[in-house]
Parts: structure tokens; C-alpha cells; sequence
């Protein structure tokens, strides 16, 4: 029975020291593109001078401000496009880190950045599925990669408007419940914003058109706050919101996201509206 237990902890306590002393491997470009699954499918970051879009699925801004703070000890880029739509201020973000639905892709993710005694007193943390994901990755054998959090701009050219209702409750609700703002990730959007102006990162903040079907059911206490956002980080920030923008229906790849052709659009006037300020 010991020597498993040897044999298990041994990997593990490597591992420890191996990712807490690993550099992220990615390119030390002039623009990092970062968010969810909306600027991961809105950003082409070829179409810029030399930027990388590293957003995953379903990122969370707590997750977003862990990887910044680690890719920020290996460079410092000139500027940080992030994604800021209504669904990144929701308490939706906030199961990120609980909910079966979501919890063991955000521990793969995170298990080597997290800080969640930094968070846990205001969400909750489902330690259980945390250490079971901690122990797959960990526990077996030494691994010299534990970077799962850097994503890259991925999509296709096709178009189903089907899921508005399903994405809505995805987003704005919980077991029949309306979900309100979430603090945390207001404050952790503030927390990014602090960070980029300490290393004096320019900040710019970006939200691709959805259609009709999905806009016109988000609720108002979610879109009121995100327009009263908006307001307040324009003052110092750019912000290119075009959340009520209308594209043809042949551009979405679903209610709420872009496909390749709308992302070639959505890119295009994105590099025209900074080249022409």
C-alpha cells in the first residue's frame, strides 16, 4: 500500500515544482487577444500585424486574470484585446468553478494558476472535483507540459440559429432562475484593467454583434448593467462594442457567435475602427 502512495505523492510534488516554474510557451507577440468563446471565434488574429488570440471556451474573467498574471512574468505585450459582452458579467461565471456542467474543464485549465482562496469566499469551489482533476493530471507521471489554459482563434463556415433559447438559459439563468451581476467577475474585469495599466498595456475591449433572437431576451438588469459598464471603461479604454450591431443571418454560426465569414467581417471593421480613430 505504501509504495503506490510513494509512487503517487513522488509524481505529484514534481509536478508541483514543475508547473509552478514553467514559462508559458507562446509567442512574444506585439497583441494578445484573450475572453471566451466570442472573441475565440470574432478575432482573427492574422488579419493583425502581430497578435495571437489565446481565448478559450466558456473562460471566465477569474481565469482570464490568472493566466495574464502568469504569461505577464515571460513578456509584456503592447496591448490586450479582451472580449466584454453581456455574459461575462453574469453569476453564470460564477459556476465556472461549482457546477458539474463546467467545473473539471475550468480545474484542467486552472489547477496550475489558480488562486482560489483569493475567490472562494465570494463563489463556491467544488474541491471535491478540484482534487480529482489535480490528481489525473498529476498524480501518474511527470509531465513537462501543464499549459491547458492558451486557446487560439477556431471556427467554421456554417449557420444555425436554433439555440437562442438554449444559450439564454446557458447564460442568463440557473435551475428556472434569473441570474443577477456578478461582483465577481466585475471585480476581477477590474482587476485585469489594473494590471494592464501597471505594465502599461494598452487596453482595448471588444463585443461582437449577436442576433436579434438572443438580444432580444437577454434581461434588463443584466444589459442595463453592461451598458452602464460600458459607459465607464470608455472613458479611459477603447471599447468597439457592437452587441446590438445587426449582420446578415449567413454570418453567425449560432444566436450569439460569429462563423469564419462574420469573424473575417467583424475583424476587418475592428482593424479599420483603429486605423481610423
Amino acid at each position: 500500500m505504501m509504495l503506490p502512495i510513494l509512487y503517487f505523492g513522488t509524481n505529484m510534488i514534481i509536478n508541483y515544482f514543475i508547473y509552478n516554474k514553467q514559462p508559458v510557451d507562446i509567442k512574444n507577440t506585439n497583441v494578445i487577444i484573450v475572453g471566451d468563446s466570442h472573441p475565440e471565434k470574432s478575432l482573427i488574429p492574422k488579419y493583425f500585424y502581430d497578435a495571437q488570440n489565446i481565448s478559450q471556451p466558456g473562460e471566465p474573467y477569474v481565469l482570464t486574470y490568472w493566466k495574464l498574471k502568469k504569461i505577464f512574468n515571460s513578456y509584456i505585450p503592447d496591448t490586450l484585446i479582451i472580449g466584454f459582452a453581456p455574459q461575462n458579467i453574469t453569476q453564470y461565471n460564477d459556476l465556472k468553478f461549482s457546477d458539474e456542467r463546467w467545473s473539471s474543464e475550468m480545474f484542467k485549465r486552472s489547477y496550475p494558476i489558480q488562486e482560489f482562496t483569493e475567490i472562494s469566499n465570494a463563489i463556491s469551489v467544488n474541491y471535491k472535483t478540484f482534487y480529482k482533476v489535480l490528481w489525473k493530471q498529476t498524480a501518474f507521471y511527470p509531465k513537462t507540459n501543464h499549459v491547458n489554459y492558451i486557446g487560439n482563434y477556431s471556427n467554421i463556415n456554417r449557420s444555425d440559429l436554433s439555440d437562442s433559447i438554449f444559450a439564454i438559459e446557458t447564460h442568463y439563468y440557473h435551475k428556472g432562475a434569473e441570474l443577477n451581476v456578478s461582483k465577481t467577475a466585475v471585480n476581477h474585469l477590474d482587476s485585469i484593467i489594473q494590471l494592464c495599466n501597471s505594465k502599461n498595456i494598452e487596453l482595448i475591449m471588444t463585443s461582437n454583434p449577436v442576433h436579434e433572437k438572443y438580444l432580444k431576451k437577454i434581461p434588463d438588469v443584466i444589459m442595463n448593467k453592461y451598458v452602464g459598464l460600458t459607459n465607464k471603461y470608455r472613458i479611459d479604454h477603447i471599447m468597439y462594442n457592437k452587441t446590438t450591431e445587426k449582420y446578415p443571418d449567413s454570418l453567425y454560426l449560432n444566436s450569439d457567435h460569429l462563423n469564419d465569414n462574420g469573424a473575417k467581417k467583424f475583424t476587418q471593421e475592428f482593424i479599420d475602427y483603429l486605423k481610423n480613430r
